[in-house]
């Protein structure tokens, strides 16, 4: 396989590919009808993966991105970020015309990334509020709306929804603030104490949510159990301000994220099948 294909990152996609099928399993819907909006997530994703790569290479400490688009240039990337775009855009192309108001959330969405990558991803706080906005909150509402349960623009929502939202958006944060910390990113530039209450803080509100998620939802409490795994680990990995400190640019560490990550993208599309 060309070495190319590390420069998709595919590996990253389930990042907004498991709100999708979240959406899809929690609401009974038939996956082959939102099968479109999936893959053009899909392919967005890897836009926006190429996108920010093109614009972290300029920056000579980021030796990870500079590794991966090693003997490319930056018109190559934007290539194949414009090309994970438009792929994107046709496959939202029929969802679009049934429900017109989801290119509102997809323009949001596109003016989220775009504002990331160029100028909020060292922001704290803000960054990960557009992270969790665009990589979990819209693409849900728009399967909502895709599959005709909205009013006004907007999805109908159970109260059980929101809660498991909101876990999701605070486990999401937990797993992106490690990612922070390997690669020296935005919440590096707070001291190693504050690092550590930020992280113990978010990692007990997902436990909190979680557990309530789990009382709303009995009968799905066996296979959402195993992703409290996350806020105990981040728990571990944050025990100690060296522990922490011992993190930063241990790659090996993101790795097994992406790999739990995908391994769980994996369970939730056997629930769909098998439900």
């Amino acid at each position: 396989m060309s070495k190319g294909f590390k420069l998709l990152r595919i590996e990253y996609v389930f990042s907004v590919s498991i709100p999708v099928l979240f959406a899809i399993y929690l609401n009974g819907y038939n996956l082959l009808d939102h099968l479109e909006l999936l893959g053009a997530f899909a392919f967005w994703a890897i836009c926006g993966n190429t996108l920010n790569d093109f614009f972290d290479m300029d920056d000579p400490n980021d030796i990870e991105t500079a590794e991966r688009t090693e003997g490319y240039r930056k018109k190559e990337i934007a290539a194949l970020s414009a090309t994970g775009f438009m792929l994107g855009a046709v496959l939202f192309l029929n969802p679009v015309q049934e429900h017109p108001e989801i290119i509102i959330y997809l323009i949001a969405i596109v003016a989220m990334v775009v504002l990331y990558c160029i100028a909020l991803k060292p922001v704290v706080v803000i960054n990960w509020v557009l992270l969790g906005i665009s990589h979990i909150w819209f693409p849900y509402f728009i399967v909502k709306i895709n599959a005709g349960d909205s009013l006004n623009g907007l999805p109908i929502m159970e109260l059980h929804e929101w809660f498991l939202l909101a876990l999701g958006s605070v486990m999401a944060l937990a797993g992106n603030l490690i990612h922070e910390i390997v690669d020296r990113d935005a919440i590096t530039r707070y001291s190693l104490k504050t690092q550590q209450i930020i992280l113990w803080t978010v990692s007990i509100c997902a436990l909190g949510l979680g557990a309530i998620a789990l009382l709303l939802l009995t009968e799905y409490t066996i296979y959402f159990l195993p992703f409290l795994v996350f806020p105990l680990g981040i728990m571990y990995l944050g025990r100690s301000q060296e522990a922490i400190r011992d993190h930063q640019g241990k790659t090996s560490l993101k790795d097994t994220g992406i790999i739990a990550g995908n391994m769980f993208f994996i369970f939730v599309i056997i629930l769909i099948l098998t439900q």
